[in-house]
């Protein structure tokens, strides 16, 4: 890797010579980081983006928690006993899966969903008899 990033300069200015050859001359390569820059300039990278991922699954577990609150004490308790077996990853995604089944939000999307298939096939067809045959 460290050869590659020390290669990069030549990397681009081999680049911007194929690009354009008439004017290589006039044009400059960006400059490369030093090796130990580049490791911390990608260190920085991974700590902003693995903060940014925890923040999102900080963020979904709040407004899911949240949600399932607001359901019924009966609708909390299903879900409890299904997520407590839950056998898959124990992540926002698949809590709002469960969390959804028993509020009744799944079924809502479900239905919804239904409606714009349904609508989207009636246009397709509608479209398709609206043309002349080919034959």
């Amino acid at each position: 890797m460290e050869t590659l990033h020390l290669r990069r300069q030549e990397r681009a200015e081999e680049k911007i010579a194929q690009a354009y050859p008439l004017f290589a001359d006039q044009i400059a390569a960006p400059r490369a980081l030093s090796v130990d820059e580049e490791k911390a300039r990608r260190e920085r990278m991974y700590d902003r983006s693995e903060q940014r991922m925890r923040d999102l699954v900080a963020e979904q577990w709040r407004r899911l928690r949240a949600e399932y609150f607001t359901c019924p004490v009966d609708v909390r308790e299903q879900t409890m006993i299904e997520w407590k077996g839950w056998r898959g990853p124990a992540n926002p995604v698949c809590f709002a899966y469960v969390l959804e089944k028993h509020n009744g939000v799944g079924a809502e999307k479900s239905r919804r969903f239904r409606e714009r298939e349904a609508a989207m096939l009636t246009r397709i067809d509608e479209a398709r008899l609206a043309q002349s045959s080919l034959l």
